[in-house]
């Protein structure tokens, strides 16, 4: 269930250069006392009732992450159905992860169109607005949409974007229509746990807000990161994750730019639980800096990045799953754990394939091999700093 807060109501990733900002379930059990039943002694003539306090259950929850979604003109050309698009089987195949998480949440790397108007793709993506039903279809309850298209099409293409999404029952946070929605905290109900969500970008492809609307969307700084954080604590967050959109395009390896600044959210214990990164549009390492989670890229979710233009390592990706929770000392919820499910976006109907589960069905020949050469190479680059294997796979994401 998502808890939309507004003002009015209540394996580190970013690029050489950083932009200063131009700018579910059931809730907690509580303390309760109970009497014991009374206990009889056969030889006794008397009862005896004591009582006892018992400790709230812990908590314990799950998020979902999916990487990238950007549409190229292949992307949407294959969703043209009569009268418009649909990216849901495209999305499909990933459905069940989401479904089994108690909150998903994707990160949007376009605009997307009103009715009426044409799609465009790259430089200046513009995605059909029907991507924004299939995702919240897919199992998504919000998305990150900060990133270096997000002013693609200027201060309309946002506002043209966050309707869509509203319109969906989408989430969002990284771009805003006004000051007062960019100021307003972004929260999400996990399982009983209020999840506060922020997003960042590197910067907009040399694009920049209009003159004193600095707040259309938020560039990566970590001082104002952690400013936000603490809005979002002192709004109800008992957890924060940050989305930055950051790094370097087809680079696996982790820019220092990117240390710089996951360095600099975990110098401030308890600001930020988790980072997950965006952008490179391939897999990166996951790990942890300090006592900081940080998913340094997730990769590709779907696009249209392929040998064809880009690096074969594109068409994969994960989907990261944190499990959440209190702390045994009672002080506030965690990250307890990471697990990964690594992802392969086909380039015939653009489907998002979980690489394992998709290989217990009946796969032909070709699509096995790529399926497990995928599989392989993702592994492999997420735990390249965990050289003890210390990163679990997803139970399920074993060929």
């Amino acid at each position: 269930m998502v808890l939309v807060v507004v003002a009015l109501a209540a394996g580190a990733v970013a690029a050489a250069v950083w932009a200063q900002r131009s700018e579910g379930g059931e809730g907690a059990g509580s303390s309760a006392t109970t009497e014991a039943p009374a206990t009889t002694d056969p030889g006794a003539t008397t009862t005896e009732s004591t009582t006892t306090t018992t400790e709230p259950p812990r908590r314990t929850a799950t998020i979902a992450f999916g990487g990238d979604v950007l549409i190229h003109e292949p992307v949407w050309e294959a969703a043209a159905v009569d009268g418009g698009y649909d990216f849901g089987p495209m999305l499909a195949p990933i459905r069940p992860i989401l479904a089994a998480a108690d909150l998903a949440l994707c990160h949007l790397e376009v605009t997307l169109a009103r009715e009426g108007q044409a799609p465009t793709g790259y430089p200046r993506f513009r995605a059909p607005g029907q991507l924004a039903d299939a995702l919240a279809g897919a199992g998504f309850a919000g998305c990150s949409v900060a990133s270096n298209h997000s002013l693609d099409h200027g201060e309309a293409g946002v506002a043209a974007t966050l309707d869509a999404l509203d319109a969906a029952g989408l989430g969002h946070v990284g771009t805003a229509r006004t000051p007062e929605e960019d100021r307003a905290p972004r929260l999400y109900d996990a399982g009983g746990i209020a999840v506060g969500h922020l997003s960042y970008s590197y910067g907009f492809n040399g694009l920049r807000p209009p003159a004193g609307k600095e707040w259309l969307v938020d560039a990566i700084d970590p001082a104002r990161i952690l400013e936000d954080a603490a809005a979002l604590r002192a709004a109800g967050a008992e957890l924060v994750v940050v989305s930055l959109h950051w790094g370097n395009e087809y680079a696996h390896g982790i820019t220092a730019a990117q240390r710089e600044v996951a360095e600099a959210l975990a110098a401030v214990p308890g600001a930020v639980d988790l980072v997950v990164g965006h952008h490179a549009h391939v897999v990166q390492p996951i790990s942890k800096v300090g006592d900081l989670w940080v998913v340094w890229g997730l990769g590709n979710l779907l696009s249209n990045n392929s040998p064809r233009c880009c690096t074969v390592v594109a068409t994969d990706g994960l989907v990261v799953t944190a499990r959440i929770g209190d702390r045994e000392d009672g002080t506030g919820v965690e990250v307890q754990a990471i697990t990964y499910t690594p992802t392969w976006n086909e380039r015939d109907g653009f489907r998002v394939l979980p690489a394992a589960e998709t290989l217990l069905g009946d796969v032909e020949p070709t699509l096995a091999e790529a399926l497990r050469s995928s599989w392989q190479r993702t592994h492999e680059l997420v735990q390249s700093l965990n050289p003890d294997g210390a990163l679990p796979i997803h139970p399920s994401a074993t060929p």
